[in-house]
């Protein structure tokens, strides 16, 4: 697992496309990647980092919550992603759509629908990195385009 400073050398001064388990980990406090988040997240509204969420994370980590029958929360998470400082929501839009298939780095093939369009959010926002612990992320992108808590 990296350590925090890891992160933030890693990040500082970087635009980041952050998956769905980074937020989960903040959420609902997961060891041992919360603390990790909670860097992230606050270097993020420091202005040190910035970073991009697909607008389908937010749907998946409203998920949980809505699951368990708490509406509240989910609209409390959703509230905080979408008016956090320094993250901007990548709609899914045609131009998006127009990324998916086109980076020769990405495997493509071995990536669920959900998380190509992610993946494309990203590479049309033009984050110079990609943050997740999805197993199929990791073994989709390229190492110098992906950070995971998991690996250095």
């Amino acid at each position: 697992m990296i350590d925090a400073e890891a992160l933030k050398k890693s990040v500082q001064g970087k635009k980041v496309l952050i998956d769905s388990n980074i937020i989960i980990y903040l959420t609902e406090e997961t060891a041992p990647y919360h603390d990790l988040s909670l860097e992230l997240f606050s270097m993020i509204e420091q202005g040190s980092a910035s970073a991009v969420i697909s607008i389908l994370t937010v749907a998946e980590v409203m998920s949980g919550p809505l699951r368990a029958g708490k509406s509240d929360v989910a609209m409390t998470v959703k509230n905080y992603l979408m008016n956090f400082p320094n993250i901007h929501c990548q709609q899914t839009t045609a131009e998006v759509l127009d990324m998916v298939g086109r980076d020769e780095r990405v495997n493509w093939q071995t990536l669920r629908h959900l998380d190509a369009l992610i993946i494309a959010s990203g590479l049309y926002a033009q984050v110079d990195f990609f943050i997740s612990n999805d197993r199929r992320f990791i073994s989709s992108l390229p190492a110098e385009i992906m950070l995971s808590y998991i690996s250095a």
